[in-house]
């Protein structure tokens, strides 16, 4: 009797130790992203200093791809926050942050107000943050704080806008005699 129930206790604990399948298949997309954040609202300081303030409704990361970037389908807000604390506000319907380059592709009324108001729009803008430079070869509107109204099949500038160059251009300048 005492064989038996050792013997039955051992194959019992032999079959309840057999490892278990653990084998999960989730069916996830090559181009899925690696992470989804919604209702984002990211503060970006610098040596103590609040430099940006970023804002949308969803942000996606897919640093896990070979070029590894960060998505904002649903627009962005961004505050530019300068050394002096002045804010330029720049909106787009559609962003992409592509981590290697630094570079920021911005489509669809795209908008940007800086803090001195010179205000511009772009169907897509592209901004190098390595260089502080920002470009488009696609048509924009500029109204500067003097009157001055430019319209133009691209242009490249530096961020705060002291330098502008731009291409094929119509506009209205008011010159002081």
């Amino acid at each position: 009797m005492i064989v038996n129930f050792v013997t039955v206790c051992t194959v019992t604990l032999f079959f309840s130790c057999q490892p278990k399948s653990t084998t999960t298949n989730f069916n996830i997309s090559e181009d899925a992203p690696m992470a989804e954040a919604f209702n984002v609202n990211l503060k970006y300081t610098d040596s103590g200093r609040l430099k940006a303030i970023l804002k949308t409704p969803k942000a996606l990361d897919h640093t896990n791809k070979n070029f590894a970037f960060h998505e904002f389908p649903d627009g962005i807000v961004l505050d530019v926050i300068d050394k002096e604390g002045k804010i330029s506000v720049i909106k787009a319907d559609y962003a992409i942050w592509y981590k290697q380059t630094n570079l920021i592709d911005m489509r669809g009324n795209v908008d940007i107000m800086t803090a001195d108001s010179t205000h511009l729009i772009a169907e897509q803008l592209y901004w190098d943050q390595n260089i502080s430079w920002i470009f488009t070869d696609q048509p924009y509107k500029s109204f500067l704080p003097d009157g001055t109204v430019n319209e133009a099949d691209g242009f490249d500038a530096n961020q705060d806008f002291t330098i502008l160059n731009s291409r094929i251009n119509d506009g209205v300048m008011l010159i002081d005699e």
